[in-house]
This record gives C-alpha cells, structure tokens and sequence, in this order.
C-alpha cells in the first residue's frame, strides 16, 4: 500500500522569484517527498559505536528488518531516530555490507545511508550520490589499534610502525590512509571491522586502524589491546571532514530534507549520544 511521507522542513521556498509553498498536515513547509512505506535506512551494523547489531529488544536500539530478531544499535541509529522524528516519518533500518551499500542506495533498496560514512574526496566524486552535512560528534581523528605485549605498544608517530602489519576495513579510509606509514607492510584489507580486531587480538597482524571513538569499545571487548593516538603531524593526514548521511544524486529534496533535520540536532545533543554509545556494552559473538 502506498504510503505518502511530506518532509518539510522551512517554512516558505523561494523558487524563480516567487514564493512556493507545499501544504502538509495543514502547515506551509519548504519541501515535499514521497516514499513508498518508511524511509528505508542502510547500515553495517558492525563498527561499535557507530552501528552493531544485538539479539533483545532494548529502549533504545532498533529492529534490523532484513534480520528477523536482531536489532541494530549505535550512534548511527540514535542520528537515524532522531531525523525521522524531526521529519515526522518512520524508517526501516536495513543491515547491508559495508561494500553493498552505495551499490543498493545506487538500485533503490534504500533511500539512504547511515553508517558512519566519510565525505572523502573520492567518495564525493562520485557523480551517482550526494550527501548531507555532517553528523559527527567530534572532529575526524585516527589511531592504530596494538596488543599491549606488542613491540608498538609505546609508539608516538606514524614512523615508529616501521615494518609493521597494518590491516585496514576494505573500501574505506581505514585501509587508504595505512600507506601513508613509510615501510609499513599493509596488509590485505577485510571486509568486517570485528574480522580485523579479531586477527589483531590473535597476533597475525601488528595493528589496525581505526576511529578513535572505537577505542573503548574495542578495549573492552578486547583486553589484550590499547590504542596508540597521535599528535598533530605526527599522525594522519584525513582528507575529509566528518560523516554524513548519503542519498542518490536525484533525491536532492530528501537530502535537503535530511540536511536541515541533522543541522536541528544541537552539537551537546550529538556528543552525549557518542558517549552514551560508547559505553555500551558490546557482545562481539553477534
């Protein structure tokens, strides 16, 4: 059954010189979209604290509707709550690899993606996609993730992991920025964020890169492990600025949409969220 979602956002629009407007639920609004049932939202469910799946119902996690009786948890999810309530629509989160994602935004699967996605200049090229503004809590930063009985585990810089195994999350900065290491040995990149922590904390590798948001819960679940961060120059170069939340390049009124919803979210708001996530508890057996 069809169902029609309005999403406004401002109230007038200004259109060639003259003013347009759109009525919904009798209020003039600056935009209009129509969904067919919820706004379908793709994430991974496998990067804590931005997204993880879980096996009971909480207060606060969501049903994954392409897995029956998991549900999904994270900072994303808490972004992706609360835009639909800004929107006064209902969404579906769907749980897709990290690689399948643009392609099934791209098809139509989803209507959008939140999954901790950078805006990195590659990704931003792309012509098929654009994206909204950042939802981040904190500016972007990376750290290398290390054994503690590891001969890195006091390093400072970049150039200290000489001759280290680094292993990165295929297809995403995690994997690009290891060779900026000079003489590191980059390891062939996983599909799964939670298959590398894994190879980690059994010793095949040296280290991984990851968000230091990560770094609580990857500790906890993972004791052996400690997180090296870096100063300044001394660490790496990003070349995007935070993540957003990504749409097909015809559904700019979505975007729009979505963009100003993210903007009503106050920064305090979006920094409690983060923290809360990352003191979760997360089960790695899911």
């Amino acid at each position: 059954m069809k169902r029609s979602w309005l999403l406004g956002i401002a109230a007038g629009l200004l259109i060639l010189g003259g003013l347009s407007a759109f009525l919904i639920g009798g209020s003039e609004v600056g935009g209009s979209i129509t969904i067919e049932g919820p706004l379908r939202v793709g994430m991974e469910c496998d990067y804590a604290p931005y997204n993880w799946q879980e096996s009971k119902s909480t207060d606060s996690n969501f049903p994954i509707s392409n897995k029956e009786g998991c549900y999904a948890e994270g900072f994303d999810v808490q972004i992706a709550k609360l835009i639909a309530q800004r929107l006064g629509v209902t969404i579906m989160i769907q749980k897709i690899a990290w690689g399948d994602l643009l392609p099934a935004l791209k098809d139509g699967n989803i209507d959008m993606i939140i999954s901790g996605m950078a805006d990195n200049k590659d990704r931003s090229a792309l012509p098929d996609f654009i994206h909204s503004r950042n939802y981040n809590a904190h500016a972007a930063e990376y750290c290398i993730m290390v054994r503690k009985d590891s001969r890195y585990a006091e390093s400072s810089t970049l150039a200290d992991f000489y001759l280290a195994s680094i292993q990165g999350q295929k297809g995403t900065r995690l994997d690009a920025v290891i060779d900026q290491i000079y003489g590191v040995k980059h390891v062939p990149p996983v599909d799964l964020i939670s298959e590398m922590m894994k190879n980690l904390d059994s010793g095949a590798i040296d280290g991984v890169v990851i968000n230091v948001e990560s770094i609580k819960d990857y500790t906890r679940i993972y004791p052996s492990l400690t997180a090296i961060r870096f100063s300044g120059s001394d660490g790496f170069e990003l070349d995007f600025t935070g993540v957003c939340a990504w749409f097909r390049k015809k559904d700019t009124t979505l975007m729009k949409a979505v963009d100003r919803a993210i903007g009503d979210i106050p920064a305090e708001t979006r920094q409690k969220l983060i923290k809360e996530m990352e003191e979760k508890n997360i089960d790695v057996s899911e």
